[in-house]
């Protein structure tokens, strides 16, 4: 009776009571005469649910009138099904008036449980609440009355699809089933040149891309699940891989390539007929035009009409370009809001149908632009982040702070939702098994408006998401690995330095000096308990292959300390040679223990490099692994020069020759790694 009840999102009202109901070989599962094709759906989601967890498969009956009153699950809509089915027979009291669009009532009862809504995606939110109830207790359902309704009507995921990983349909659908079950209501692809354009065959040209074919089964299968797929495509910056192809680059509005030029007419042009190959493959009626970090406009093709109106003007002028072929579209249309932000005057002046997106990714104690847009009138989401992004293992506890205070505010601010953006930047080197956690962290947040405590979720996440057995187990290795993106020298503005100290130049990289020693360590011991953790886990997890990824990034972050350390190691010992303070028998057997140890992380990571192939191509296309491989092949070769060098340096001291104390002759070259690369 003190356990808590282990749901992802909490329910706003529930009242456990004693006792229990028994499911049974006998039990069915009762729709009204008047159900349709969802709220049928929605019942074979619970008839499997209930197969997978107890090994029972309960019929499933249309029934005119209820034939009897134990050993039955009804779903029903509270308005028009009461007189069919009266309350007092199952333990259910009817509300008195019509429950909100997407709220629901579920009562389970010692004989029987109703699920009651008034609309049909209620209806389905009440049912995924029962199945992880029947996931957590299996046969034996808790007794309990609740009444739900979210904070948020509108809870997304946007997931980056332009950055090198294209995930294959059946994983685009195997997300949205999984979004759905923590009642996420909305889907992005956020994409530049990942989509076969049947006008324009140029653009993604050698790399994967959604087909329409592909993303009409994709909305089918979102509005399936109650998930609206929102189109999303880049219309203004961001536009590289695009505007860089010689067909498109008079479009552009510097050398860059970055930014589309407003003052060049044929530009519009080209985004209709992009929007007109796109917009048809989907249901929805909006339409995410992007638009955000214009970072070279006005500054070519447009810097005469930037002078004679100034940015802010010059921007809007192209939004409202934009609005119009959008609305002849038949689509309401979502932006980022940052530069408009930077420009406040502007928003009066923005089409009231437009919707804003306002993102922010590292946690702060409010966010002030929330309060504005709401004094502003404007219909606008609370856009937070995951934190998967530049790091080898998600910043959980950044996300979890940055993701609760804005779904706390925008509830406050009557914001229209929370859209939760898992960006891919740098390649999308990130495995999306990391991700699921600060998708349901997301859904939860967004359902109960930031009031869902970290202690209240984690333990319900674990067991629904991994397994009753290993979950928490799970999780707690999770955040451990996470908290390494907090250490001394790894914490760092939108993303960590564990990437970079994977892949930095081992003999003269920046990590060398600027990782302490306890921080390598850190980092090598939390691998390594998570890698043991993920590994016992995965035996029976509901999600080995989460379980497999990241133990994955564990074995990253272990080789990483590694590689430091050993560059630590090599360094110090050659400044020690090169005042003499080390004889030369000593020194000559501790450079052929380094070199015996490069060699050994030459090999590592070259087992790691197989490994991340083989991961990719668990949920994506492999074509698009170009950027992050070529992170590991340079690696490697600096580890090939390292070594090249170090025998030629031992060889040359072994004849008495002085060593190169300042590695003068080492030759090394500059490892460019993630923000230090032009991004894209």
């Amino acid at each position: 009776m003190d356990e808590p009840l282990h749901l992802v999102p909490q329910p706003q009202h529930s009242a456990r009571r004693p006792g229990c109901f028994a499911l049974s070989a006998d039990t069915r599962i009762c729709l009204p005469p008047a159900a349709g094709d969802d709220d049928l759906f929605a019942a074979r989601q619970l008839q499997r649910e209930i197969a997978e967890a107890t090994g029972l498969t309960p019929r499933i009956e249309r029934q005119w009138r209820p034939y009897r009153t134990h050993d039955t699950i009804v779903l029903l809509r509270a308005g028009r099904d009461a007189a069919i089915y009266p309350p007092a027979e199952f333990g259910w009291q009817a509300p008195a008036a019509r429950l909100p669009e997407q709220a629901y009532q579920l009562t389970v009862g010692p004989h029987g449980a109703v699920v009651a809504a008034d609309s049909s995606a209620g209806l389905f939110y009440g049912v995924q609440t029962l199945r992880q109830l029947v996931r957590v207790h299996g046969c034996a359902l808790p007794q309990v009355a609740i009444e739900d309704a979210p904070a948020l009507a509108e809870r997304g995921v946007l997931l980056d699809v332009c950055r090198g990983k294209v995930p294959t349909l059946a994983t685009l659908k195997e997300l949205a089933e999984k979004l759905s079950f923590f009642k996420i209501n909305q889907l992005q692809l956020h994409n530049e040149h990942a989509y076969s354009f049947p006008r324009h065959p140029e653009v993604g040209a050698g790399s994967a891309r959604l087909t329409n074919e592909e993303l009409l089964v994709l909305d089918a299968h979102c509005r399936r699940h109650h998930i609206e797929l929102v189109p999303n495509l880049q219309s203004f910056g961001h536009m590289r891989h695009i505007l860089s192809l010689p067909c498109y680059r008079h479009l552009a509005e510097t050398e860059l390539c970055w930014s589309l030029a407003p003052t060049v007419a044929e530009g519009y042009r080209l985004l209709d007929e992009l929007y007109a190959d796109l917009l048809p493959a989907f249901s929805s009626a909006q339409f995410n035009v992007n638009c955000d970090e214009t970072w070279d406009l006005g500054q070519g093709c447009s810097e005469q009409r930037m002078e004679e109106v100034g940015p802010g003007r010059l921007y809007l002028e192209h939004i409202l370009r934009v609005h119009e072929l959008v609305t002849r579209y038949g689509r309401r249309m979502q932006m980022w809001g940052d530069i408009v932000l930077k420009y406040p005057e502007l928003i009066a002046d923005l089409p009231g149908d437009v919707t804003l997106l306002d993102w922010h990714y590292e946690a702060e104690e409010s966010y002030p632009s929330i309060a504005l847009l709401a004094g502003h009138g404007r219909r606008f989401l609370v856009c937070p982040g995951t934190s998967s992004w530049n790091t080898l293992f998600p910043r959980l506890d950044n996300a979890n702070r940055n993701i609760r205070i804005m779904a706390r505010e925008g509830a406050t601010h009557g914001a229209a939702g929370l859209l939760n953006t898992d960006w891919g930047d740098y390649g999308h080197y990130q495995p999306l098994g990391q991700s699921w956690y600060g998708y349901a962290y997301g859904a939860e947040q967004a359902w109960t408006g930031g009031r869902t405590p970290d202690e209240a979720f984690e333990p319900a996440f674990g067991r629904l998401f991994f397994g009753l057995a290993q979950g928490e187990a799970v999780v707690a290795a999770m955040r451990r690995l996470a908290a390494v993106n907090l250490l001394p020298g790894i914490a760092n503005h939108n993303g960590s330095y564990t990437v970079y100290a994977l892949f930095d130049e081992p003999l003269t990289g920046r990590m060398i000096e600027e990782l302490p020693a306890a921080t390598l360590d850190a980092m090598r011991e939390a691998g390594l308990a998570a890698e043991e953790a993920f590994a016992l886990a995965a035996g029976d997890s509901r999600e080995p292959l989460a379980l497999r990824e990241m133990a994955f990034s564990a074995q990253l972050m272990r080789e990483a300390g590694e590689k430091v350390a050993l560059s630590q190691r090599i360094r110090s010992g050659w400044a020690r040679m090169a005042t003499g303070e080390v004889a030369s028998e000593a020194a000559l057997h501790e450079m052929d223990v380094w070199l015996a140890a490069l060699d050994t992380r030459w090999e590592a990571l070259l087992k790691l490099r197989g490994r991340f192939t083989e991961l990719w191509q668990a949920r994506a296309h492999l074509q698009g692994n170009e950027e992050p491989l070529r992170y590991y092949r340079g690696t490697l070769a600096r580890y090939d020069a390292a070594a090249h060098w170090l025998r030629v340096q031992r060889q040359a001291f072994e004849r008495g020759r002085p060593i190169d104390a300042k590695l003068e002759a080492y030759g090394a070259v500059e490892q460019r790694i993630l923000w230090e690369q032009p991004f894209v």
